[in-house]
């Protein structure tokens, strides 16, 4: 099975005027989405920008059906009623867990909702009442680029098992300079930041890992993410995908202070 880096945004990417389904966006999301139906998965694993757990442990989801948690703040409140059908599978979790276990990383299986980093850009995709269960696996609570890298390859032999890695964050997400100014132009590190990204990620198999590792490295890292939980999806992508899947870049579009790249690796 592929794995996914997609970029989540907000709640307010469910908004059909504002995020058009005839969109770059809305049309990118939702071909991700039909191409993962297509594959007719056994499951999903996804982990968002949005849950972390300790400096070196984790925790995963999925053993019951949990309310989805709308960790958003200022909203119109008729986000606040939108719901994500989904099923989950405690086997799937289960299974997680025996994979970190058998590194001897601390997990913790919690009862939790995916949270907005996960169901809203999967509801975008069309994913909602997908005929596969969908778990959620926390990140570390950390900035170090290589554990994340190595979370994604402890999952990475859950693809031949027929389930898809999906990492939603954002490939630039800087929120204080979205809401911070009334201009709508793009900030100056975006694209050139993004396109760090992009040379890494499709450039040689071999040399991709050590390339998004050396993101930590670029000058304008902390102008594109302030906060480095965003970023993360991708590397655990990277990690699952391994030195031997060719990546494909799914969707581009700027905005603003935000770069919404995704990618697949097959």
């Amino acid at each position: 099975m592929p794995v996914y880096f997609v970029s989540h945004g907000g709640p307010n990417l469910l908004d059909d005027t504002e995020y058009p389904p005839t969109g770059s966006i809305g049309r990118g999301l939702r071909a991700i989405g039909d191409e993962i139906r297509a594959l007719e998965p056994r499951g999903m694993v996804v982990v968002s920008g949005h849950w972390e757990a300790g400096p070196s442990s984790l925790q995963v989801s999925g053993t019951s059906e949990q309310p989805l948690i709308y960790d958003f703040y200022g909203f119109p409140a008729s986000y606040y009623k939108q719901q994500f059908q989904h099923t989950v599978d405690p086997q799937l979790t289960s299974k997680v867990a025996e994979l970190f276990k058998a590194r001897n990383i601390p997990i913790e299986t919690v009862a939790r909702g995916l949270d907005h980093g996960a169901w809203v850009v999967l509801k975008k995709a069309g994913l909602a009442n997908a005929p596969f269960p969908i778990i959620q696996l926390s990140l570390y609570k950390n900035d170090s680029m290589d554990m994340h890298v190595q979370l994604g390859e402890t999952l990475k032999s859950l693809r031949n098992e027929g389930i898809v890695v999906v990492g939603s964050g954002m490939a630039v997400h800087n929120l204080r300079d979205l809401f911070g100014s009334r201009s709508t132009s793009v900030r100056p590190y975006v694209e050139p930041f993004d396109k760090q990204i992009e040379q890494a990620v499709l450039g040689p198999l071999s040399e991709r890992k050590e390339g998004v590792l050396q993101l930590a490295k670029s000058k304008i890292l902390r102008q594109a993410h302030p906060t480095l939980e965003h970023l993360m999806p991708l590397h655990v992508a990277v990690g699952a995908a391994g030195d031997q899947s060719k990546a494909t870049k799914m969707l581009e579009a700027y905005q603003v202070s935000m770069s919404w790249s995704c990618y697949r690796f097959d």
